[in-house]
């Protein structure tokens, strides 16, 4: 840990004083014996003592260099190192212009930051000035040609003079200025101005101005970046604040109607049923149920989003059987097929197909695109439900007989709030929402075209899911290192063996299609069996 306090010179001092010390101990030791016992004129003197005073002049020379090398690697560090803990930007200024101070030696040092429009400097932080200044401190224009040119050029300006500078002139007359540009990333961040004595040679190294310029820019673009996402997390705070108060006033105002209105319908349900529950009206109020269940179900949750600080849709996943998945959505959307006489064809080629989904999430999914299709088929037009297995996968497709979909529309088309060339048909929701909660069941939503003028087909793809009765591992060949063991099991769930040596291969029957893997070790076979059965053999 870096000191504050500590003298990044000392050692070079000491070093220097050590070497003159030494010096000087040998001409003590051998001037009496040139003097008395050689007997040297003045002149062999100096000749003899030569090598000794030339010595010194070599260590003062190289004690220079060294303090220069030094103060620029040892300098930007400790000033890097004490701004990196600091967050607020004018504290950072400020501890930064007293550092600068004790490093340089200078009159006076001022930092200033570009302004937003970049064409303006702003004092943000002064050390050698009156304590009122900072706060009366002009702004200055990069207009003012020494400034802008080292701003521009980002290179270190020295003027012998303070004349003409607003923050200088007239408190250190006949003073020498530098300029240091305060550059992050390639990028004219601010301006750190120094006035110094023509003698102060520490600030007649540009090198050790522009490092010290580069380190103090990066440290304070930092905090104004941190300043600026914690002012953005407080905005955020504050938004969600704002929904969560809308989402618990909607779901109050919401929640009073949905109860008569499924209350009514459940009544209207009932009496309907013991009269003729396959009539027309017994499957309207079946489907007002239903849709207001949902919405009572919709506004819960908007509750509970309310609630919670870190909002995550929660899927409660089941199997489920493709009659099912459509047989819910089939029902709630009928009566508006029937309101423009469209046909629904529902083709599946399993009915035991099954996904493991959440069932009123997922209902939504296809109601969503049944909906969508609806709104593009024109009246008396035809839509196709189908559901089939293709591959390891449940594919689900919905075919309309509409004008179709562009081909530049359809990756927008799940987008939200994207309606194309059909402005006043939807919000343009409906199917970014299928979108997300297709996602969420690690499955894959896209659109094709039927051709020109014959519609579009959405198309859902979702991970097959094998229950335990699917699923029968015919063989399991275990290798051990000397020896060969050949173990046979109709159970599912089989034992496993752990040793960590003996290798694996697992064959495994689905419907009729055999697939084979190689692993080492039980752990990796554990891993490929769950991926197939979704549960863990042990």
């Amino acid at each position: 840990m870096l000191e504050s306090h500590a003298d990044p010179m000392r050692e070079v001092r000491n070093a220097k004083r050590f070497a003159f010390a030494s010096i000087a101990a040998l001409i003590l030791a051998f001037l009496p014996l040139y003097v008395f016992v050689f007997r040297l004129s003045p002149q062999q003197l100096i000749a003899a003592l030569g090598p000794a005073l030339f010595s010194f002049l070599a260590v003062e020379l190289a004690s220079r260099w060294e303090y220069r090398m030094r103060r620029r690697d040892v300098y930007p560090h400790i000033l890097g190192y004490r701004l990196a803990a600091i967050h607020d930007f004018r504290q950072a200024c400020q501890e930064a212009a007293g550092l600068l101070a004790q490093f340089l030696r200078p009159r006076a040092v001022v930092v200033a930051w570009l302004k937003e429009d970049g064409q303006e400097l702003e004092p943000m932080a002064a050390h050698g000035m009156p304590e009122s200044w900072l706060l009366a401190a002009p702004h200055i224009s990069l207009a003012a040609r020494s400034m802008k040119e080292a701003v521009d050029r980002g290179r270190v300006l020295t003027k012998p003079s303070t004349a003409g500078d607003p923050w200088f002139a007239a408190g250190f007359p006949r003073q020498r200025v530098i300029y240091v540009p305060l550059l992050s990333q390639g990028r004219p961040k601010g301006l750190l101005a120094i006035v110094s004595s023509r003698r102060n040679q520490i600030t007649k190294d540009h090198r050790l101005l522009s490092s010290l310029g580069m380190v103090l820019a990066l440290a304070l673009d930092n905090c104004r970046l941190y300043e600026g996402e914690r002012e953005s997390a407080s905005r955020l705070q504050e938004l969600y604040r704002m929904k969560s108060d809308l989402l618990i006033t909607v779901s109050h105002e919401l929640r009073t109607p949905l109860t008569s209105v499924r209350t009514a319908a459940e009544m209207l349900l009932e009496e309907e049923e013991k009269e003729d529950c396959r009539s027309i009206r017994a499957r309207l109020a079946r489907s007002i149920a239903k849709g207001a269940n949902r919405l009572v179900a919709l506004v819960a949750e908007l509750v509970d989003a309310s609630r919670e600080d870190d909002f995550a849709p929660r899927l409660e996943l089941e199997p489920m059987p493709a009659q099912e998945m459509a047989s819910g959505a089939v029902a709630l959307i009928n009566p508006l097929l029937a309101a423009k006489r469209q046909t629904l064809s529902v083709q599946i080629e399993d009915p035991e197909l099954t996904a493991l989904v959440d069932r009123r999430r997922f209902e939504q999914v296809l109601i969503n695109l049944l909906s969508n299709a609806h709104r593009h088929t024109p009246t008396g037009g035809r839509i196709d439900l189908r559901i089939s297995e293709v591959g390891n996968e449940v594919l689900i497709a919905v075919t309309d007989s509409g004008p179709g979909v562009a081909e530049e529309d359809r990756e927008l088309i799940f987008e939200p709030f994207f309606r194309g060339d059909r402005s006043g048909l939807g919000l343009g929701l409906g199917l970014a929402i299928a979108k997300s909660v297709v996602e969420l069941h690690s499955g894959r939503i896209w659109v094709e075209d039927n051709g020109e003028g014959t519609g579009s087909t959405f198309f859902v793809a979702l991970p097959k899911h094998y229950d335990d009765g699917a699923i029968r591992f015919c063989g399991l060949w275990v290798e051990l290192k000397r020896c060969q063991t050949y173990y046979k099991t109709d159970n599912a769930a089989y034992r496993a063996v752990t040793t960590a040596q003996k290798e694996w291969f697992a064959i495994m029957c689905l419907r009729g299609k055999y697939q084979c893997n190689f692993c080492y070790g039980a752990d990796q076979a554990i891993k490929i069996i769950e991926a197939y059965t979704g549960t863990s053999p042990m």
